[in-house]
């Protein structure tokens, strides 16, 4: 707060009062510099721009001591004065000006200046250190950069910044400011400009081994505010739509998803291709975009906006296996989701999607694609971003959930049952009563610690049970099946199939024994280079995947076998939930 008390002292007492009254208000809504710009040019209030709806934005209006001839002549005043969006304008003898305040700069010392936060340090640094300099000016969840001097107008608004002298910033054409640049590089001087005989706002050039100030910059979360200002002003060019939760722009052209490699190979499909056809559509509006994921839970916020009765390309997709629960997405900022999860009645995993390898939205629902279908990808500008929250508990017969934490920031959820015993297709059903399948690892780390919540109950009742001898017989009664003598031996079972059927050549590029399925899991080498001792790991027919603790081992059983009733785990990821990150960000 030093910097405010600072400022503060600069102004009259009555703008004192001003200052303090908007930060005591607004100070979670509005950065500091924004209200500052507000306090400093007159503004004697910041209002909503739509009474009522805190989402559509802050305004501010001033009157700036300028003679303006026309409408025109005073949006060229407001906007060479004022870094910000300017909504309305009134010409005369002095030019009155209202501003939006949409986006906020989340540490104290940033100046907002047309989407981007701005300090300079205080420190001087070569030009090699510049970088590295701008990265230590920590902002939760952004890594500031030197300033990009992208046009020769910022001057106007960089002398708003306290504190600068001489500092260093990126100017990517030195040619267009210099002749012969050569090896220099360029600083921006303001309060030092009188040591090199120049005028403050000058660029100069200087060795990049000397030191200077170093001007940062980093770019702010989007705001829904942000999102519904761009969408009026360019809905009638582009065909702009913004929900609840952010705006979608579907491209103009169709679109395949990529091949990138020959069917039976490690990766043979991708849609990394979508990720730059929406961040060249974000350029456009000067924002960052992403391709739509296939998430339910996005789905249903934008079904509603999805009125052309066209289909469109999400960034989900399948390479190998004919299961709906083989489709994967992995976000551009390393979130992995399952697109589908087991549930009870639910049939989405039943059915014959061997061809289906891309995934598509229409009003109607969402679709598995093949491969060949062409159709606008759906880009997404959000002001959320989904989080897994906490594992919720199981049923009665279930221990406390095994909350786990994988790469790619997913969470996923285990449920054991020790008591149980019972064949696969029941211990599937009871998984999939409480919205569970069974469940998959995808590393050593989350098998140990599930493994180590292993805790097998032989309850006494009918039969024989010996505690001491490591055949346990089945206490239900049930000795034989098919007449072979039935036992548990510490056996659960998981949510794995031998043949492999889902990202099966990852490893070698031949297929896997065995693999992971319903999406629980999709690291099928860990499944197929653990431990196997104890039975024999081979492709031998439609066989199960299980684990035993007593050998810490993963068997496949083809039946009839000795090994029908087991205990199990069930595994879901945890469940979704909107948080306060931001991901979409102005350029």
């Amino acid at each position: 707060m030093l910097f405010v008390v600072l400022f503060a002292l600069l102004l009259p007492v009555t703008q004192q009062a001003k200052l303090s009254d908007f930060i005591d208000t607004y100070v979670n809504d509005i950065d500091l510099s924004s209200m500052k710009t507000c306090v400093f040019l007159g503004g004697e209030s910041i209002d909503l721009v739509d009474p009522g709806d805190v989402d559509k934005g802050h305004k501010c209006t001033v009157d700036l001591p300028t003679v303006s001839d026309d409408e025109r002549h005073a949006k060229e005043v407001c906007s060479s004065r004022i870094p910000y969006y300017i909504t309305a304008v009134k010409h005369g003898k002095r030019t009155k000006c209202t501003f939006q305040i949409n986006l906020k700069c989340k540490n104290e010392g940033y100046q907002q200046i047309h989407g981007k936060c701005y300090k300079v340090t205080k420190a001087r640094f070569t030009w090699q250190d510049a970088q590295s300099a701008c990265h230590n000016e920590f902002v939760k969840d952004f890594k500031p950069q030197v300033a990009i001097y992208y046009y020769s107008g910022l001057q106007n608004y960089f002398w708003d910044i306290t504190g600068v002298y001489d500092a260093w910033v990126s100017v990517p054409e030195l040619k267009d400011y210099f002749e012969n640049p050569g090896n220099y590089k360029a600083f921006y001087v303001d309060a030092g400009a009188y040591k090199y005989d120049a005028r403050s706002g000058d660029l100069l050039l200087d060795d990049p081994n000397q030191k200077h100030q170093v001007l940062c910059e980093y770019t702010p979360p989007m705001t829904r505010a942000e999102m519904f200002y761009l969408a009026n002003v360019y809905s009638e060019i582009y065909p702009m739509e913004v929900f609840a939760g952010g705006a979608i722009i579907p491209s103009a052209n169709m679109d395949t998803i990529q091949q990138v490699g020959p069917f039976g190979k490690v990766e043979h499909f991708s849609t990394k291709v979508f990720d730059e056809k929406c961040l060249s559509i974000g350029r456009i509006f000067n924002v960052e975009s992403y391709p739509i994921t296939a998430l339910e839970e996005e789905f249903n916020d934008v079904k509603d906006h999805l009125t052309s009765q066209r289909f469109f390309l999400t960034n989900a997709y399948k390479n190998d296996g004919c299961h709906k629960g083989g489709y994967r997405q992995v976000n551009h900022d390393g979130k992995a989701f399952q697109v589908y999860k087991k549930g009870k009645n639910d049939n989405s995993q039943k059915g014959d999607f061997c061809d289906a390898h891309s995934f598509s939205l229409h009003q109607t629902g969402r679709y598995p694609t093949m491969a060949s279908a062409r159709a606008p990808v759906l880009c997404t500008l959000h002001t959320f971003n989904w989080n897994h929250g906490a594992c919720p508990a199981g049923p009665k017969w279930s221990s406390k959930p095994v909350t786990f934490k994988r790469a790619y920031n997913t969470v996923f959820c285990h449920y054991i049952n020790d008591n149980t015993p019972a064949t696969n297709h029941e211990a599937q059903k009871r998984c999939e009563e409480f919205g569970t399948g069974l469940t998959g690892f995808d590393s050593a780390e989350e098998f140990e610690a599930v493994r180590k919540e292993l805790k097998p109950q032989y309850p006494p009742g009918e039969g024989e049970y010996y505690p001491r001898t490591p055949y346990r017989l089945l206490s239900s009664g049930t000795r034989k099946v098919n007449g072979i003598s039935q036992q548990v031996d510490d056996h659960y079972w998981l949510g794995g199939v031998s043949p492999c059927e889902t990202h099966c050549f990852e490893r070698t590029g031949e297929r896997e024994i065995a693999g992971w399925n319903d999406a629980v899991a999709i690291n099928n080498s860990f499944l197929n280079t653990y431990n196997h001792n104890g039975w024999a790991w081979k492709i031998d027919g439609k066989q199960f995947v299980s684990f035993r603790t007593d050998n810490n081992a993963f068997h496949v059983h083809k039946p009839p076998n000795p090994y029908t009733y087991m205990f199990f785990v069930c595994g879901v990821s945890a469940p979704l939930e909107r948080s306060e990150k931001q991901r979409g960000k102005v350029q």
